[in-house]
């Protein structure tokens, strides 16, 4: 649950959102997504409150990772190329190989061409193929919840350098478990039971101990 929580993201920078278990995050992103709406206030797109928002629209604007993708029915390219405007095979190409995942798309039998159903891949390469398709999105606001967990370090880092260039001039919101993802953002955001505790770089909010002690569980 969010309490009075009054928050700007600036415009094509990175927000990192960090924080306990249970502090808010995965709510905030929702909200902040229109995903879920609040109980009272509202959340503006450039101006617009997102209620008034029409769902096409809204899918338009707004392209999301999540911890556990959901791989819909078709080709792994229709899955990166999901959306209202879908986007060409080049898109969908660079899209993946920002995302590390061209590489085992392209060793499948039938590559981008290959079933979601049934396809032999693991939890992180689900994830990758997620990242790839909020990365093939156009849309203003780039939400990512978790959306890598499920890499490992060295695949982590190269796709949070990705997102800032395949983000570049995208407002992003990213839900942080990891102190480099924090590190690496405009400027942090830091929930406590719902509230916001603080708000800085990462470095600026270093500075106190109980930020620092949000890292080490």
């Amino acid at each position: 649950v969010l309490r009075e929580v009054d928050l700007e993201l600036p415009g094509g920078a990175t927000t990192a959102v960090v924080g306990r278990s249970g502090s808010g995050k995965s709510v905030l992103a929702a909200v902040a997504g229109g995903l879920l709406a609040p109980d009272a206030g509202e959340v503006v797109l450039d101006g617009v409150p997102v209620a008034e928002l029409a769902p096409a629209v809204l899918r338009r604007e707004v392209g999301w990772a999540f911890e556990r993708p959901t791989l819909v029915s078709g080709t792994l390219a229709d899955a990166i190329g999901l959306g209202p405007v879908p986007p060409s095979r080049e898109r969908i190409v660079a899209a993946a190989r920002a995302a590390c995942a061209d590489g085992f798309v392209r060793a499948l039998p039938e590559g981008y061409d290959t079933p979601c159903a049934g396809a032999p891949l693991s939890g992180g390469e689900v994830q990758r193929i997620g990242l790839a398709r909020a990365f093939a999105h156009r849309g203003r606001l780039l939400v990512l919840d978790d959306a890598t967990s499920g890499l490992d370090a060295v695949t982590g880092n190269r796709v949070e350098r990705a997102l800032e260039a395949v983000g570049r001039g995208r407002t992003r919101l990213v839900v942080a478990h990891r102190p480099r993802t924090a590190a690496r953002a405009d400027r942090v955001v830091w929930l406590e039971d719902g509230r916001v505790r603080g708000r800085g770089t990462h470095a600026e909010l270093w500075a106190d101990p109980a930020y620092r002690a949000v890292w080490r569980g």
